[in-house]
């Protein structure tokens, strides 16, 4: 009678571990589902808040050229900028297009051509260089590629 009963708790010890490792299995596969769902959301915000500050940039230029017109413009050339607003060069160098050593950038190569030869948006180096020549002091953050920058 005893090693009957120490069967049927056997058998109840096993089914319920069995049990138990399915709820196990599947609660893990559902966390896997929610942390890939997770992900997705993750890079649409991305993309979103990338598109906003796109679409943000894109209206600080236009205002830019409305209100105080641009100082520096995409035909003038790096060296010119250099001369002109001397902290220019830093602005630059932290864009990559003139302004350090490791820049292949010629002086006499204008912004605009610049920019585009090295993958920069235009627009972003615009603002900022506006902004530094205007004296404004606000602190604005330029995302390029991987790197922010804080003005």
């Amino acid at each position: 009678m005893l090693a009957y009963i120490a069967s049927i708790l056997g058998f109840i010890g096993i089914t319920m571990a069995w049990i138990t490792t399915q709820r196990n299995k599947r609660l893990t596969e559902e966390v896997e589902e929610v942390g890939s769902r997770i992900y997705h959301l993750r890079r649409e915000v991305e993309a979103s808040q990338e598109k906003i500050e796109q679409q943000q940039m894109h209206l600080k230029f236009e205002l830019l050229k409305l209100k105080d017109g641009l100082k520096i413009t995409p035909d003038m050339k790096i060296g010119e900028i250099i001369t002109i607003y001397p902290q220019a060069q830093q602005l630059l160098a932290e864009f990559h297009i003139g302004g350090c050593s490791s820049c292949s950038v010629d002086n006499q190569q204008p912004l605009g051509e610049a920019a585009a030869m090295n993958g920069r948006a235009l627009e972003p180096i615009l603002v900022a260089l506006n902004d530094m020549v205007a004296g404004n002091g606000s602190v604005q953050q330029v995302k390029k590629s991987n790197i922010q920058l804080h003005f």
